[in-house]
């Protein structure tokens, strides 16, 4: 009895252990189960999402790797789990037997050690796995598997909202290894909170010693922020997408500007730094991608609401910002030069431009931002304004100091000066701003000449290689070319400005501007893809044509309505570009979902103006009349018979423009999607 009550209690703790290993067991098999199904339906951040579209597998190798071990170490459980039971049959069998008793003592006692060995392996697998981006719990990955054109690019839906606009753009190919990266925010950063002071002069984002023979970059300018002595996700990164590895730095610059009235650093300009190859990007020898990481470390300049991160979305997988980019195997050392300008030279337009007007300088490539963005201040004992860094200089012959902010838009390559001396207001009653004209005391004239001159660099060894920060470059580092001659000829530093340096490779124009005011309001005469247009492709362009030149700053605010909203609560991206006449904005952006029904409601506001100043208002556009079989482009053409276009025919009857038809603004039986005054809202 008493043997059979020992044979008992073993028989009992051999059965609990069986169980709770068994239960253990099953449990962590549902867990690695659910975690593989999770993370097969999931992508590892950096993984491309243009894989599935060309047709190739989107599983991450680490991820695959990952279950691989994840499975022999469960099929290891399994045998471990069969070893204890079968241990504990053999002591419940045993009848005293000494040498069984042993034997199975033996096992346990191996199963235990093998348990211990287990636990280990997978804590450090797990350990790997995390610092890989491969975490071991289910559904914890940041990113999601994006079946093609049933979800938007997870990181991308800043852009458009947080982030304004980035060069080089979303999958950019054949970059030159020398270029700069720039990225322009909506609103103000604080940089304090991603730059470290490198250069100890207590002010952030900015370099020393620029005129010295021997400037070096990484010593004197600042950088981003590291840990453990590499870039890190949490600020600001780039990382070799084949690799997976940062490169060594970024140095940063940065200066003010001010945007609609709130000054603060809305751009910065990135020098990558790498320990090979000229510390350029890429190779000599093929094309390397490249990943940009945007982290939720970068805050908002804002101390009334505590400075919170620039990236406020609960959403994972929205609270950061990426892009990739691909670099050639080549350096750009081709100079940028000027490609058009607003108002034209008076050689063009000896007319002139009416007053409300803002100045567009059209360049053929991406420009650096510093030094080219900001005021206008007069220089002591001269006729003549300039930027703070002396890049940009303007003069009248009868008009006083132009208020106002000079900025750098359409993807870096429009210099846009927008006015801020209210003059009058348009048909919205939203305010018209005007440049001086004929304003100084004596004057009595009904013109003004104005002119503009934009200062080259100082170029390195007879190439357009520049000395950095001495004048206009492109994001390569090459001088200003301003007659466009390829030949380099460095202007004179002598002053005075206007009297001396009208001489390449500066450029300079002078254009007229009369005392009088422009109202005529712009309307949209074509759009593409057109009102209720269907199946619309996922790559299809997003064109809007308008009847006159544009300001390109409040073009960024275009909006874009989905419904339904995207199961990942990403919206599409977007940002504008607009084309040499200033009239036609293509807006890139992310694909539409192709494999379902969804809607997209473009919606253009009165705040889009002209250049000058005068609302998208009245609600011109095109209608919903049926062109041939064509229902991809609406075209809206009001001097011309028929029914082609929709719009106010005073300013009692019909307000605004929706849904291809006039609508008053006081007719409660009809509304808009959007319920938007002064809105054109096409709907499929």
């Amino acid at each position: 009895m008493l043997q059979w009550l020992s044979k008992n209690r073993i028989f009992k703790t051999a059965t609990l252990l069986g169980v709770i290993l068994v239960a253990v067991f099953l449990f962590s098999n549902n867990v690695f189960a659910q975690s593989v199904a999770d993370q097969t339906s999931q992508l590892q951040q950096g993984v491309k999402i243009i894989q599935q579209p060309l047709g190739l597998g989107a599983f991450d190798i680490r991820l695959i790797i990952a279950n691989i071990i994840r499975a022999a170490l469960g099929l290891i459980g399994i045998v471990l789990v069969i070893l204890m039971l079968y241990a504990g049959y053999l002591w419940m069998t045993a009848g005293g037997n000494e040498e069984q008793i042993g034997q199975s003592k033996s096992i346990i006692r191996n199963a235990v050690i093998g348990l211990a060995i287990i636990l280990s392996a997978y804590s450090i697998v797990a350990y790997i796995m995390n610092i890989l981006g491969v975490k071991s719990g289910a559904g914890v990955v940041q990113t999601t598997v994006q079946p093609p054109g049933t979800q938007n690019f997870v990181g991308s839906g800043a852009l458009g909202k947080v982030i304004k606009e980035h060069y080089p753009v979303r999958d950019q190919k054949d970059v030159p290894r020398n270029t700069k990266i720039v990225v322009t925010f909506n609103k103000p950063v604080l940089l304090s909170s991603f730059v470290d002071d490198i250069n100890g002069n207590k002010i952030f984002g900015d370099c020393v010693d620029m005129d010295k023979p021997d400037f070096d970059w990484f010593i004197k300018c600042d950088h981003i922020k590291i840990e453990n002595n590499k870039l890190v996700d949490k600020y600001i990164n780039v990382i070799r997408s084949n690799t997976g590895e940062s490169i060594k730095g970024l140095v940063i610059t940065a200066i003010p500007s001010t945007i609609k009235g709130v000054t603060g650093i809305y751009t910065i300009v990135l020098k990558p730094v790498t320990t090979g190859e000229g510390g350029y990007l890429g190779s000599k020898t093929e094309s390397l991608e490249y990943t940009v990481h945007l982290g939720d470390g970068i805050l908002s300049d804002d101390a009334t609401n505590n400075n919170p991160s620039i990236f406020q979305s609960k959403n994972i997988g929205n609270n950061f910002y990426s892009w990739q980019f691909t670099t050639g195997n080549f350096l750009d050392t081709t100079p940028p030069h000027v490609v058009a300008v607003f108002p034209d030279s008076v050689i063009k337009n000896p007319n002139g431009e009416p007053k409300n007007s803002v100045i567009q300088v059209s360049f053929n490539e991406a420009i650096d931002p510093i030094g080219v963005q900001g005021l206008f201040k007069a220089v002591n004992g001269q006729t003549y304004f300039a930027l703070s860094d002396n890049k940009v200089f303007l003069k009248s012959d009868k008009s006083s100091l132009p208020l106002g902010n000079f900025s750098l838009v359409n993807n870096y390559t429009t210099l846009e000066f927008t006015p801020s001396l209210e003059c009058g207001k348009n048909a919205c009653g939203n305010p018209i701003y005007c440049l001086p004209v004929c304003d100084v005391p004596g004057a009595n004239c009904k013109s003004d000449s104005y002119q503009i001159l934009i200062k080259a660099a100082k170029t390195l060894a007879g190439s357009f290689e520049s000395q950095p920060f001495t004048g206009v470059v492109d994001l390569a580092g090459n001088a200003l070319d301003g007659n466009n001659d390829g030949v380099v000829q460095t202007a004179t530093t002598t002053l005075p400005v206007f009297d001396k340096w009208k001489t390449p490779d500066n450029y300079y124009w002078t254009f007229k501007l009369n005392d009088q005011i422009d109202k005529t309001s712009p309307y949209l005469s074509q759009i593409t893809p057109g009102v209720t247009a269907e199946n619309v492709p996922k790559d299809a362009a997003w064109v809007i044509n308008f009847s006159k030149r544009m300001r390109v700053e409040p073009l960024y605010g275009i909006g874009l309505e989905e419904y339904p909203s995207p199961a990942d609560n990403i919206p599409l991206w977007k940002m504008p570009f607009v084309h040499l006449n200033y009239q036609t904005v293509e807006m890139k952006h992310g694909p539409f979902l192709d494999k379902k029904n969804q809607f997209y409601m473009p919606v253009i506001t009165s705040a889009v103006e002209d250049v000058n100043f005068n609302c998208f208002y009245p609600g011109i556009g095109p209608n919903d009349q049926k062109l041939g079989n064509n229902l991809d482009s609406k075209i809206c053409d009001p001097s011309q018979p028929g029914n082609t276009c929709c719009g106010v025919k005073d300013l009692v009857g019909s307000e605004f423009c929706c849904n291809g038809q006039a609508i008053a603004a006081k007719d409660g039986a009809v509304k808009c999607v959007s319920n938007i005054k002064n809105t054109y809202q096409p709907v499929p």
